[in-house]
Order: structure tokens, then C-alpha cells, then sequence
């Protein structure tokens, strides 16, 4: 199957993972956000006059490809090397790529690079632009924000996000725009739903190409809400999110199969201390999920929930289980 992931942060590289491990998939084109604006990559864009695309979301995707057959001490060196931070917050992956990275050939130099070294990946990482551009929101009371790191950074505000473009508006990569026409199956990641997975349909031509594709699209929802994105969202707000922005029919979505209130009744801890964040499990009950399928919107259910000790924060998350999300990734493959 011709496999298109699209998406950034930290859920992109886990449905590559999980991708990878239903053994059907020999290759996914990752199309990866280069909008950040946060942290040093933010920095590392202003050094550089607005000239350079994000480089943080495309990297961390880049490891997530790797063949698990040759991962080895090669590839934990890199992976050290790429995630290195020096003294003064820089991540030298950030670097590296930069020297690499073309705009005509995206990332291929350091993929190819990474092959010599023994290192496969099953796949390439696609930038939905090569062009340095931010994303523009517009929240319920008026108010404009221009990057992703100020999205970010109201995650607990109650003025949520109605809106967003880019600023400058860019040309979508043709090489993404090709991966999606021609794609088989298109897995949009968990994640930001602004942030990181639909603003790679803001460039030119990207939302053309998803109406336009006969792939059948699948969008794997979040774990936790966030209050200025996707608080108290139901399963057919996530359907209408997707199609404001990409217009396209969605084939199936992949959720929790587990109630939000079955969560806080097995998780208690956790719940609390996101409770205390404003957020809160995203997972539904069936008949929360009627509506969607209603409309004929596959809903497949997984129990791929692990829970995370951050032991330098006193705290727990809740991520995804790459081995576990395998299952219902595979389901959706063969549906």
C-alpha cells in the first residue's frame, strides 16, 4: 500500500512506528510541519531572517523511520547527535539538517546519508513546504496570533482557536502534493489538530490535493484535550474540523476504546493532575460515536494507552503505545 502520514510534534513519529510495526507497510511518505516557531527553533529561524523552514518536527519524524532490523549502535549515536542541546539550548540535529536540507530535494541528501552509515529507513520525510513561513490564528473573541509557539502557549486559555492561515501564504512542496494524490491510504496524526496535522493544508495546493486524492483518509484523535483546541470536542467535531480545512471525506476514525469517565474511573491519579491543566481524556462512549457513524465514518477502537512517569516533573502522561496502536492501524490498512 502507498502509505502518507501527515503530521508533527510527538504523534507523527509514533503512527510511524506503529505503522511500521503491522509489517504491511514497506514504505510511508511522511509529510511533516514545518511551522514551529517555539524554543530554538524558533531562535534558529530568526537568526536566520525568516529564511529557513522548522527543522524540529522533520527530524524527530526522520528517526521515527528508521528500520527496526538496522537499528544499532550506529543509530544510537546519531540519534544522541541529533538530539544533542549545547550550552546554549541549540539542538545540533537542527544544524545538521539545515546543511542538508534543499528546496528542491527536500530532506534526500541526509537520508541517503543515513543509508551509508547502515541505517535504512522505510520511507522519506516531506516537508509540506520548503518555504519559511507562520501560521496565523484567529481566536473566539477576535484576537490574532501569529505562530505556532503562541499556540502553544495558551493551551489552558478559554479563547479558543476558530481559525487559522499562513502569513506569508507559500507554495505547497510538489513532492508532498504528489505523495497525496497519489496516495493509497493517508493517516492524519494525532497531535496539534492546528499545529501540527491541518496546517500542512494551508500551503498552496495541499488542500487540492487531498480533495482530489481516492486514498482513504484516516485521522487517529488525541488522548488528552487541550482548552484552547480541542476541549470538550466530540467525535464529529474532529469530522469537522478535518473537512473545514481539507474539505475531504473522512474514512474512519481511530479512537480510545475507553469513555472518558472509564479513564478517570481507572486512572484517577492521572486524571487529576490533568485535570489541573484544564485537560482531560478524550475517549467517548458508542453512543457519542453514532453520530459519526452515521455518516459513514469507519470508527475503529484501539487500547493502545500507556502511561508515562516524568519523574524530573512529579507527574504522569498519556501517550500512545506504538506496539499496541499496530492492531487498529492494521485493521484500518485492511478495511
Amino acid at each position: 500500500k502507498n502509505v502518507v502520514t501527515v503530521g508533527g510534534g510527538t504523534g507523527s513519529p509514533i503512527i510511524n512506528r506503529a505503522l511500521i510495526e503491522t509489517g504491511e507497510v514497506k514504505y510511508i511518505r511522511a509529510i511533516a510541519a514545518v511551522f514551529d516557531s517555539g524554543g530554538s527553533t524558533g531562535r534558529r529561524r530568526l537568526n536566520s531572517e525568516g529564511k529557513e523552514p522548522a527543522f524540529s518536527d522533520p527530524m524527530r519524524i526522520l528517526l521515527s523511520l528508521a528500520d527496526p532490523r538496522t537499528i544499532g549502535p550506529h543509530y544510537e549515536v546519531i540519534k544522541r547527535w541529533f538530539m544533542h542541546r549545547d550550552t546554549k539550548d541549540a539542538v545540533l540535529g537542527h544544524d545538521i539538517i539545515s546543511r542538508f536540507f534543499d528546496k528542491n530535494n527536500g530532506y534526500t541528501q541526509i537520508e541517503a546519508d543515513l543509508k551509508t552509515l547502515g541505517i535504512n529507513l522505510i520511507g522519506t520525510v516531506i516537508p509540506s513546504t520548503t518555504h519559511s513561513t507562520n501560521i496565523l490564528f484567529t481566536t473566539q473573541s477576535g484576537r490574532k496570533y501569529l505562530g505556532e509557539h503562541l499556540l502553544d502557549g495558551k493551551t489552558m486559555s478559554k479563547d479558543v482557536v476558530v481559525d487559522m492561515k499562513l502569513n506569508p501564504q507559500v507554495p505547497g512542496y510538489l513532492p508532498a502534493i504528489k505523495a497525496i494524490t497519489s496516495a493509497d491510504a493517508i493517516f492524519l496524526a494525532c497531535g496539534s489538530p492546528h499545529g501540527s496535522m491541518l496546517c500542512n493544508f494551508l500551503p498552496l495546493g495541499m488542500r487540492r490535493a487531498i480533495q482530489s486524492t481516492k486514498a482513504k483518509i484516516f485521522v487517529i484523535t488525541n488522548l488528552v484535550s487541550t482548552r484552547n483546541e480541542t476541549h470538550e470536542f466530540s467525535p464529529l467535531d474532529y469530522v469537522n474540523l478535518v473537512k473545514k480545512y481539507t474539505g475531504a471525506k473522512i474514512a474512519g476514525l481511530i479512537v480510545p476504546a475507553m469513555s472518558r469517565r472509564q479513564f478517570e474511573k481507572q486512572y484517577p491519579q492521572v486524571a487529576r493532575l490533568y485535570d489541573l491543566e484544564q485537560s482531560y481524556f478524550l475517549g467517548w462512549t458508542p453512543q457519542q460515536l453514532q453520530p459519526v457513524i452515521s455518516l459513514g465514518v469507519q470508527v475503529i477502537t484501539h487500547r493502545a494507552i500507556k502511561i508515562i512517569n516524568v519523574s524530573d516533573e512529579h507527574t504522569k502522561i498519556v501517550r500512545h503505545d506504538s506496539l499496541k496502536l499496530a492492531s487498529a492501524l492494521k485493521e484500518a490498512l485492511n478495511s
